[in-house]
Formats: C-alpha cells, structure tokens, sequence
C-alpha cells in the first residue's frame, strides 16, 4: 500500500501557501523626507557645496529618536555649527524650531558625500618647477578625500596656481594643493633696485641693493646708497616702491 503521508504533507504545504500569500514588497517611496528638518538640511548642503560639486547626498548619522521633538515643528532653520572649510565629509548641524511655544533645539551629525572636480598634476613634475596650463589637469573625485589644502578645479583656482613654483616634487595624478606652490622669486640677496615713490604731482626714484630675496608683493629691506635701510614691496623683477 502506498504510502499517503508525502502526499499529506505537500498538500498541506500548499494551503499554507496559498494562505500566505506573495511575499511582500517593501515599498519604492523613501521614508527620508519625513524626518524632521530633513528639507531644511537639504538646503543647507547646497548652499554651501564646494563650486565644483558635481553630484552630492547626505546621510543624517545622528538617532532619528533625537529628532523627535521636532515631529511638529513647521518651521525649522539650520545652520552649521563651525562653518566647513569644504563641505564634505562629517558636519554638525543644529535645528532650530521657531513655532512652537518654547523654541528648541537640536544637533544632528550629518555626513555629506560629494563628487567633484579638483586639480592633479598631469606628469611627473620636479621641485622648483613653474606650473604651466598643460602641467595641470582635471580629475573626478570624491571631495572628502582630498588633503586639506587641495585646489578645487575652478578657473580662480587654475589662474593662481600658473606661474607658482613647485615646493616639491609631485607624481603623475597627485592633487595639487595651495601648500605646495610658491610664488618665484624675482629678486635676490644683493641685487640692485629701482625703488619708485610717486604722488600727486610728484615721482622719485632711487636705487638701493636687496638685503633679501623675495617674489613680487613681499617686503623686503633695502639699503640705499647712504647706507641707510629701507622697507620696500617688490613689484617686478628688479624694482620696488616704498612699503606702507
């Protein structure tokens, strides 16, 4: 005879089933915009992403029970607590509630991941060496990543860093940052100047040797022909005007 209980128990298993149903599906719609401040939050980061942002989000890392008291808050401003040199990365925010009957507060640790562009070296590049447009080039990244100092890959940025000099030695790809890059001297110690003073209705110059070395903008003393020193902006190679 037979032996009916497989039968028995596949049957069983597929009332079961049918009982059930489908699996259910967790639904599409994110919960994110229901938390409180979230809006407020949100336009916080894009007023002050970096200018090169290309793509950005934000998670809230702090306890949504936190936020609780916020629940019905119709009015909430943000701002940061210390303001981001560069917005990227792990921030603090406080919400601020200004419509019920006691204001409140709360602070929320958010973390920003942005994508964006940034300035590299385009080949290997000695120490000492004056950047020139076709040394730089222009990468895709995350911005949290970056040194500190990093140059953004703005035209601003591009424009200040042609014709500095090289502290050191950068690789192919490596970021270029605003700490690395000097301006060249254009004088030296001992060379002679042509220090120019001008006002209304008058021009003098004189000569004096550089008692420093120094690029265009920096003070250096001079020592005039009398032996007397003097405080002097350079202002091109081989001439200076009186320091204020």
């Amino acid at each position: 005879m037979q032996n009916k209980a497989p039968i028995r128990s596949w049957l069983l298993l597929t009332f079961t089933l049918i009982l059930w149903g489908p699996p259910a599906v967790a639904g599409s719609v994110s919960d994110t915009q229901k938390v409180p401040g979230h809006a407020a939050i949100a336009k916080l980061v894009a007023d002050h992403l970096p200018a090169t942002t290309t793509n950005h989000r934000f998670d809230i890392i702090t306890p949504l029970a936190v936020l609780s008291s916020l629940e019905t808050c119709t009015s909430i401003d943000a701002h940061f607590t210390r303001q981001p040199q560069r917005l990227a990365g792990r921030t603090m925010v406080e919400l601020h509630c200004t419509d019920l009957a006691q204001p409140t507060s709360r602070y929320v640790q958010i973390n920003v991941i942005a994508t964006g562009e940034y300035l590299v070296a385009s080949r290997d590049l000695a120490a000492n060496h004056t950047l020139q447009r076709t040394d730089i080039s222009i990468q895709q990244g995350d911005l949290s990543q970056l040194p500190r100092h990093a140059l953004l890959a703005t035209p601003n940025a591009i424009a200040q860093a042609l014709g500095q000099q090289l502290r050191r030695s950068l690789t192919q790809h490596s970021v270029l940052q605003a700490n690395l890059l000097s301006r060249p001297n254009v004088v030296n110690f001992g060379d002679e100047l042509l220090i120019e003073a001008s006002g209304s209705g008058f021009q003098i110059t004189r000569t004096g040797e550089a008692m420093d070395t120094g690029a265009i903008g920096d003070i250096i003393r001079v020592r005039l022909n009398n032996k007397q020193l003097l405080r002097v902006e350079i202002t091109a190679a081989g001439r200076a005007r009186p320091a204020q």
